[in-house]
């Protein structure tokens, strides 16, 4: 939790599926992606602080790693280009953007930062044998509770914001 004075603000810990390609991208060490592209209204919940699960889509299948939510922001096509520094922090060309974005006139940008990857990466069928047989990443995002969270068994950092959340006002008396 981050503290905002006299309150704590909650965080929460979302899965989100990514093509490979773009989901390792998170975890360059030169140069990392640092904004997550999307349409409609994705991730709409998202707050700055919050913790997104990457899961790496077909063919890797896999929840390789953790980024920190920095802010989320629905913008124009062209001011998310601009922002996206011409597609550089989301590792995207012109032409990917632009087939991504054909026929939209908004866009989602997730700016995100800390990004550490899990010491092995977490297999679709670990996760299902921890969350249940009949379990699908989800298309687009799926917030987590604190069950599937210890079972990912996610870094410390991550461990200690999930304790914390049961407090919610601190005691600021001596």
């Amino acid at each position: 939790m981050e503290d905002k004075g006299r309150w704590q603000i909650m965080t929460h810990t979302y899965l989100i599926s990514v093509r490979p390609v773009w989901a390792s991208a998170f975890f360059l060490t030169h140069s990392p992606k640092t904004i997550e592209l999307r349409k409609g209204s994705f991730g709409a919940s998202l707050q700055a602080g919050d913790t997104i699960v990457i899961y790496a889509t077909l063919p890797e299948r896999k929840a390789i790693g953790t980024v920190k939510v920095i802010k989320r922001e629905s913008l124009t096509v062209d001011r998310l280009w601009e922002l996206s520094q011409h597609g550089r922090l989301a590792k995207v060309s012109r032409s990917q953007f632009d087939d991504y974005y054909a026929s939209q006139e908004s866009g989602v940008g997730v700016w995100v930062s800390a990004a550490e990857l899990f010491p092995s990466p977490i297999a679709l069928s670990q996760l299902r044998q921890n969350w249940g047989h009949r379990w699908q990443p989800p298309q687009q995002i799926q917030q987590l509770n604190d069950d599937r969270i210890a079972a990912l068994n996610i870094a410390h950092a991550h461990i200690a914001n999930i304790i914390e959340r049961y407090c919610v006002k601190r005691n600021l008396t001596p």
